[in-house]
């Protein structure tokens, strides 16, 4: 009977272990979040999903886009949010260790993601 609860118990952390990395976010569905989060301008939201050391271009870019909306600019943002998003959907990931690098199109620089506490974050290093 002590064996059976041992394995019982055995299993059940691994199963539990196993259900706490299945809900890590993939890298492209961390990217598809930040990329949305700052096209609303959502510096506090993109922040939950890149480095400390992106926050800073995270304020930036919002900046900007509320600068263009505020000076009248037509800058299609939903088509444009649009296409980033399906670029990001289509591109290819490459995970070395804690690092994951998006391409999403040719010539561009990729995304680079770090896993930071288990969780994938938008970085600035290249």
């Amino acid at each position: 009977i002590k064996m059976k609860k041992a394995f019982s118990l055995v299993f059940m952390f691994l199963a539990f272990a196993l259900l706490m990395v299945g809900c890590s976010d993939s890298p492209k569905t961390v990217a598809k979040k930040y990329v949305q989060a700052l096209s609303n301008g959502d510096v506090e939201e993109a922040n939950k999903y890149s480095t400390s050391r992106t926050h800073a271009l995270n304020g930036f870019a919002a900046s900007m886009i509320n600068l263009g909306d505020n000076l009248g600019e037509d800058t299609s943002k939903s088509s444009d949010l649009k296409e980033g998003l399906e670029e990001i959907e289509n591109a290819r990931v490459e995970i070395d260790g804690d690092v994951a690098k998006i391409y999403s199109k040719e010539g561009k620089d990729p995304m680079i993601l770090k896993k930071v506490n288990g969780d994938w974050k938008v970085d600035i290093e290249k």
